[in-house]
């Protein structure tokens, strides 16, 4: 089976704060999505791609705005990709190399997407695809999100005020006004195999328009070296990664679980089962693993951390407090609390 396609918390972002610039009900519709409300505190959590096309989907419709992709992304920078790209796009030599990089990294940010370069006399066309099926309807969204990257990218080097020639979408969206307005000169392609943009051959020699920056030899070994397997990844990894940013609201309902995997319960179950293991196991291994990344990476009590992974819930730790409130520690659970409520 398939894993689940998801993507990066940080690539909702640029559309979340635009809905709540208009003063959008955006946390009712999150959670009408199944999606967590604190996308803004976890930029590199997994999210649900069927969720967030619900979700971008429902307030598209609601709040009247048309041309929502390209609207929301057309300031994306590089700076928004993992810390891991945005680094190396200042420390590669060339567009070409950089792009190499891309495709190495791209499953960071979407485990289901595919990039590839291909070239015709002077003119190269940078392709992405993604290996799951979408409605006609919502591979706009998908369309506009891997082509903005994509833009975002070559703009690196080329400048901010760059657009490309041509531009490809793999569903059949139309420019629009505002998309018009953005890319004037631009010749528009649609029903095409993949999403692409042209770029000029000679671009690929081009270095980043801001000075490059030093890197010790380890690093740059890393960077040359790393390659990410996101796509191979098995069915219950995938589940693991996407039910992360859900744990701090307690012990997500496998209902849930099976919402955002696009099953029912029962096939949910027989699914885990074929990898010898169950929805009670995995929550317990992802807990695990989860707290054990926090417990070394970080200055968080364990209490916190607790707390956060649904180990413990408020009014637990509230009783706590009142137990232990001779001591210093009390004092920290019960002052732990009351900010808690607050938010």
């Amino acid at each position: 089976m398939k894993p689940i396609h998801s993507f990066r918390a940080a690539h909702l972002k640029p559309y979340t704060d635009f809905l709540f610039g208009i003063g959008a009900p955006v946390e009712a519709a999150l959670r009408r999505a199944k999606l967590p409300t604190m996308l803004h505190e976890q930029p590199d959590a997994y999210l649900p791609q069927l969720a967030a096309i619900n979700f971008l989907r429902d307030m598209s419709r609601n709040e009247g705005i048309e041309e929502f992709g390209v609207r929301v992304l057309q300031g994306l920078r590089v700076r928004d990709f993992s810390t891991d790209f945005a680094t190396a796009v200042r420390r590669l030599p060339t567009l070409k190399t950089t792009l190499e990089k891309f495709r190495d990294l791209v499953h960071v940010e979407d485990n289901q997407l595919n990039f590839w370069i291909t070239a015709r006399g002077t003119i190269v066309r940078l392709h992405t695809a993604s290996s799951c099926s979408l409605d006609p309807e919502d591979m706009e969204y998908e369309d506009w999100n891997e082509i903005m990257a994509i833009i975002a990218i070559v703009r690196e080097f080329a400048g901010q005020a760059w657009v490309p020639e041509e531009i490809g979408f793999r569903s059949n969206i139309h420019a629009g006004p505002f998309a018009s307005e953005q890319f004037p000169a631009t010749r528009f392609f649609n029903n095409q195999h993949s999403s692409w943009i042209t770029v000029p051959y000679e671009f690929l020699s081009r270095p980043p328009r801001k000075p490059k920056i030093q890197m010790d030899a380890g690093h740059a070994t890393d960077l040359e070296t790393a390659t990410y397997t996101e796509s191979t990844m098995e069915f219950p990894a995938s589940l693991k990664r996407v039910l992360i940013p859900y744990l701090e609201d307690g012990y997500p309902p496998i209902q849930l679980a099976a919402e955002i995997a696009g099953l029912s319960v029962r096939t949910l179950q027989r699914r885990l089962r074929q990898y010898n293991t169950n929805y009670s196991e995995l929550i317990q291994h992802t807990r695990f693993d989860v707290a054990s990344g926090l417990l070394q990476n970080t200055d968080e009590k364990i209490i916190n951390i607790a707390y956060q992974l649904g180990y413990i819930t408020l009014d637990q730790m509230a009783a706590l407090a009142t137990d232990m409130l001779k001591n210093q520690y009390g004092q920290y659970i019960a002052d732990f609390v009351a900010e808690e409520k607050l938010k």
